[in-house]
């Protein structure tokens, strides 16, 4: 009977494994897949698609080496060429933004390299930029890829949101708010994250702080993305009791939206 009981707990403990293993692998695959999606923008012909590459990789929390060593080899390869044509040296300032948000300090020779170097002033600025953000990118990529609390029942993106909700940085609360309300979610514990921030932030909240209030009424946005009318009493609450007129009419906006 023992042994029987240790077998069962042995192939209890094989399973758990091997589902946590699984669970993994596909999240590998989700960031390449990721990854690749980006290096194919930045591939692109269309210089937009170039620079929307780079805007949503500032967002994204990656931190794959093969896709920044690829960011640094367009930056490289382009920031001193066609230095007149403003459209260029807007890409070139977004790849620095870009290769900043991996957090890496790997990337600050090339970052002081190209403020060393450039001969835009523009470029040079945003590089200068670029280059103090590091440690505060690496600081949210630390935040955004936490597995502490990760639900092994929800995706990888879903709970890397949920990371960004949770957060003491107002910003990535903002970011987090925006992909959600810009999305196609329907996971309740997202939305519940949301709502739980929401509540807590909002009675925090001075109506001189634009960040922050930008933050809460994205974050009742997110909440009418929903659909889900359970959350009229969480904005019905933000309307009678937020200090901020500009917090209130999104919120209003927002019940409307649910209703």
């Amino acid at each position: 009977m023992k042994k029987s009981v240790q077998i069962i707990l042995l192939f209890t403990v094989c399973l758990l494994v091997t589902f946590s293993s699984s669970l993994q692998v596909q999240a590998n695959q989700d960031k390449s897949a990721e990854v690749d999606k980006y290096i194919t923008m930045l591939n692109s012909a269309s210089l937009k698609t170039r620079v929307d590459a780079a805007k949503y990789i500032t967002r994204s929390g990656l931190t794959d080496s093969r896709l920044f060593n690829f960011v640094e080899e367009k930056l490289l390869s382009g920031y001193n060429i066609d230095t007149m044509n403003s459209d260029h040296i807007d890409e070139m300032s977004w790849m620095c933004k870009a290769l900043a948000s991996s957090g890496s300090t790997n990337y600050t020779p090339t970052l002081e390299k190209i403020i060393e170097t450039t001969k835009s002033s523009k470029l040079k600025k945003y590089a200068q930029q670029s280059l103090s953000l590091l440690p505060e990118y690496a600081k949210k990529n630390q935040m955004m890829n936490d597995k502490t609390n990760h639900d092994p029942n929800l995706s990888p993106e879903v709970n890397k949101y949920i990371n960004m909700l949770q957060s003491d940085i107002i910003t990535l609360k903002r970011d987090a708010a925006k992909a959600i309300y810009r999305g196609d979610f329907a996971e309740k514990p997202l939305f519940d994250t949301v709502r739980d921030e929401l509540l807590k932030e909002y009675k925090n909240t001075s109506m001189n702080d634009r960040n922050h209030i930008d933050a809460l009424a994205w974050m009742c946005k997110a909440l009418a993305s929903s659909g889900m009318v359970e959350y009229r009493q969480t904005l019905t609450e933000v309307i009678e009791k937020s200090s901020s007129m500009k917090l209130q009419k999104y919120a209003k906006q927002s019940l409307k939206a649910l209703q």
